[in-house]
C-alpha cells in the first residue's frame, strides 16, 4: 500500500495544509531533530559547475533511489575506488520523514509526475490515466512510499532461478535481505531461530506504534472466516491477516538514502551530485560505455568519464528511457525516433505492476474506540516531542491480508490493504483526486462520507499475467516517456480481482463488521449502473473502471539467460552486448514478487554490489 492513506488519518484536519506546514517549520527551526540539511551527503554539484568533471571515476551510478543508494555505499567501502553518484533531485524534505505527511509529496518537485497512457480495458474512470509517482530526491521512492517492508516469498525467487537466473533463488537472496535488515522487534526477528531476519543491518525495520484496537478488529474478523493471524509476513507463512512492519525508526522514515548514504557521506572517494539530470550514455569504440552526459541544475551540460562501469539505478521508468536515448533498445523504436542503434534490445518491455481495485464500505457504528480528534498543534507536539500521536503512523494502513483466490496454495495472489476515513475527511478527497477519478464517481463516495465514516479496501492483484511497456515520447530527454501499463489485458487478471472482492465481501457477515454496521457501498461507478449489482458483469465493469496502480512497477530491463530474447541484462546484471554497463534497480526483475518492491530492490543492490566487487577485485 503506497500513497493512499489519509495524510492525517487519525486526526480531524485531514490533508496537511499551509498552516500546519508553517507550524512544522517553526518547530523544525527550534528542534532541528528531524533531517536537517547537514544530515545528507554534501552536494558536489557546485564544484562541478565551477571546475567541470576534472576526475575520472571508477564507477558512475545514475540515480540515488533504493538501488543506487545501496550501490554507492557498498562500492565506496573500497577506498581505492572513486565513486560518482548522480541524482536528478535533491535532499528529501522534512515531510518525507513523517509517516502522515509523506503522502503529500506526489505531485510536487520531489516527484517525476508520471501518468500512464489511457486505456479502454483498465482505469477507465481515471481522467488522466493512472498516476505514477516516482521519487525525485535522495532515496527515490523509498523517501515517499508507504513504508511497508515486504519481501515476497520463496516461490517468487525460485521462479527467477527457474527462468535461468543462476544465483537468484531463495537460498541465494535470503542472505542479502538479511544483510541490509536491522529488525527491532524481537518477537518477529527471533522466530525460527533467526533464520529469516537480522537485527544489525543498516535498514531499520519495525512495527508502527502504537497499534489501535481497530487494527485487531479486522484481524479477528479474518480469523472468524478461518484465516490465520500472521505475526510475520516475511517468514514461513504467507496466507493470513496481520500487521506488517515498516522501514521506520521510532516512527520516522528510514529511506535507503538515510540507511546507506548518510553513513557513507564523509567518505572522500564518494562524490554525490544533486539536481543532476542524466541525458544519455557516452560510448567509444562502438559499444564501450565511457561516461555519461549530465545536465547540472539546469545550468550546464557536462560529460563525466568512467574507467570501469556505469551503473543504471534510475528506476523502472528513467532507466529504460536513458538506455533508449543512448541507443540501447528495440531497433524499430529507436529508428522511429531518429536515434542511432548501439544495441537492439528489449528495453522497456516486460513491465509489471500490482493492480488495485478499491471497494468502499460505510461504517455506521464506529464506537468510542474509533479515532479520536486531535488538534493540529497537539499532533505536532506529540510527534516531535514524544514520537507518538496521529502523525507517527499510517492509520490502519499497515494492516494486511493475503489470500489465494483459487486454491489452498501456501502462496497468495491477492493482498488487501485497509484505510479508514472519518466523516468529511479531506484525506478521502485527496485519495480520489490523486487517482484522478471522474467527478460523478468521486461525488457518489463523498456524499456517503458526509454522514458516515468510510473503510477503503484496496483489493490488490499481486501475480498479474498482463505485461506493459515503456516507450519514448521522442528523442528529447526532457520528454516524459509513454507508460503503457496494459493493466487487465489478460482476462484472468480480471477474474482474480473479482474473486478477491468476493472473498472480502464475506467480512460483512462477521461479528465485528455487524457490530459496527460495516456495509459495502453499492454502485459507485455510474457507467456500471446498467448492470445488476453483484453480477459478474457488474463487478467486471467496476474492476475495469476503478483499477489503478499500487505503485509497484518493475521489469523494464529484464534479467535473464542468453537464450531469453527479452532479457536485457544477464544474471550478473551486465547489459548484454555492451561493455562497462550494468542495471541495478527494479528494472531487472523478471517476474514481479508478491510483496512491495522496496525491500527486493535493496536486496538486488546488495547482491549486485557483491557481484561487482567480485568482478573487479584484483583487476
Amino acid at each position: 500500500m503506497d500513497q493512499f492513506a489519509s495524510p492525517c488519518a487519525n486526526c480531524s484536519v485531514g490533508t496537511v495544509n499551509q498552516l500546519i506546514g508553517l507550524l512544522f517549520q517553526a518547530v523544525f527551526t527550534a528542534q532541528c531533530n528531524l533531517s536537517p540539511p547537514e544530515l545528507w551527503p554534501a552536494d558536489y554539484g557546485p564544484r562541478v559547475l565551477h571546475r567541470g568533471f576534472k576526475e575520472e571515476y571508477d564507477f558512475i551510478i545514475v540515480g540515488a533511489g533504493s538501488g543506487g543508494s545501496v550501490v554507492a555505499s557498498r562500492l565506496s567501502e573500497n577506498p581505492k575506488w572513486k565513486i560518482l553518484l548522480l541524482e536528478a533531485g535533491g535532499d528529501p524534505p522534512n515531510e518525507a520523514e513523517i509517516p502522515a505527511t509523506s503522502y503529500d509529496l506526489p505531485g510536487t518537485k520531489y516527484d517525476w509526475n508520471y501518468f500512464t497512457e489511457k486505456s479502454t480495458k483498465a482505469s477507465i474512470s481515471l481522467t488522466k490515466g493512472s498516476s505514477w509517482p516516482r521519487g525525485k530526491m535522495l532515496g527515490g521512492c523509498s523517501s515517499h512510499n508507504g513504508f511497508i517492508y515486504m519481501r515476497g516469498n520463496r516461490q517468487d525467487y525460485d521462479e527467477w532461478e527457474a527462468l535461468g537466473n543462476t544465483g537468484w533463488g531463495w537460498k541465494d537472496v535470503l542472505q542479502y535481505f538479511k544483510k541490509s535488515e536491522g529488525n527491532k522487534n524481537d518477537e518477529i526477528a527471533d522466530q525460527y531461530g533467526g533464520k529469516f531476519h537480522n537485527k544489525d543491518g543498516p535498514l531499520t525495520v519495525e512495527l508502527f506504534q502504537p497499534n489501535n484496537l481497530w487494527k485487531f478488529m479486522f484481524i479477528e474478523s479474518a480469523q472468524e472466516l478461518g484465516y490465520k493471524h500472521l505475526i510475520d509476513f516475511n517468514a514461513k507463512d504467507h496466507i493470513g491477516f496481520g500487521i506488517i512492519q515498516g522501514t521506520i525508526c521510532k516512527n520516522r522514515r528510514v529511506s535507503a538514502a538515510k540507511a546507506f548514504l548518510v553513513p557513507a557521506k564523509n567518505r572522500p572517494n564518494l562524490h554525490v551530485v544533486k539536481n543532476a539530470h542524466v541525458l544519455n550514455l557516452e560510448f567509444s569504440g562502438g559499444k564501450k560505455v565511457t561516461g555519461v552526459k549530465v545536465n547540472i541544475a539546469n545550468k550546464k551540460t557536462l560529460i563525466a568519464k568512467v574507467r570501469k562501469e556505469v551503473i543504471m539505478s534510475a528506476g523502472v521508468v528513467n532507466t529504460p528511457q536513458i538506455l533508449m536515448l543512448s541507443g540501447i533498445g528495440p531497433k524499430y523504436h529507436l529508428q522511429d525516433n531518429g536515434i542511432p542503434v548501439i544495441k537492439d534490445a528489449a528495453v522497456g518491455k516486460n513491465l509489471q505492476d500490482h493492480v488495485i481495485v478499491p471497494i468502499f464500505f460505510k461504517i455506521k457504528n464506529p464506537g468510542e474506540s474509533f479515532i479520536s480528534d486531535v488538534s493540529p498543534g497537539e499532533a505536532i507536539y506529540q510527534y516531535l516531542i514524544q514520537n507518538t500521536g496521529p502523525l507517527s503512523n499510517i492509520g490502519i494502513g499497515d494492516v494486511m491480508g493475503q489470500v489465494n483466490t483459487r486454491n489452498d496454495s501456501a502462496f497468495p495472489d491477492v493482498v488487501y490493504y485497509l484505510i479508514i476515513y472519518k466523516k468529511n475527511d479531506p484525506g478521502l478527497k485527496g485519495f480520489l483526486k490523486f487517482q484522478t477519478y471522474e467527478k460523478a464517481l468521486s461525488n457518489r463516495i463523498i456524499d456517503v462520507n458526509r454522514d458516515s465514516h468510510i473503510l477503503l479496501v484496496l483489493v490488490t492483484m499481486i501475480k498479474p499475467l498482463s505485461r506493459g511497456s515503456i516507450k519514448l515520447r521522442g528523442p528529447d530527454p526532457n520528454y516524459s516517456p509513454k507508460i503503457f501499463a496494459n493493466y487487465l489485458d489478460e482476462q484472468k487478471d480480471v477474474e482474480t480481482l473479482h474473486l478477491g472482492i468476493l472473498i472480502y465481501l464475506k467480512m460483512q457477515y462477521t461479528k465485528a463488521f455487524k457490530k459496527h454496521g460495516i456495509e459495502i457501498i453499492k454502485s459507485i461507478v455510474p457507467e456500471c449502473d446498467k448492470y445488476k449489482y453483484g453480477t459478474d458483469k457488474y463487478w467486471e465493469c467496476h474492476i475495469r473502471h476503478v483499477s489503478a496502480t499500487n505503485l509497484h512497477p518493475v521489469g523494464t530491463a529484464k534479467m535473464g539467460p542468453d537464450y531469453d530474447p527479452d532479457a536485457v541484462v544477464d544474471p550478473r546484471l551486465k547489459v548484454k552486448g555492451v561493455k562497462g554497463l550494468r542495471v541495478i534497480d527494479a528494472c531487472i526483475i523478471p517476474v514481479i514478487p508478491r510483496g512491495n518492491p522496496n525491500a527486493p530492490i535493496i536486496m538486488i543492490a546488495e547482491k549486485g554490489s557483491d557481484i561487482i566487487k567480485k568482478d573487479w577485485i584484483g583487476k
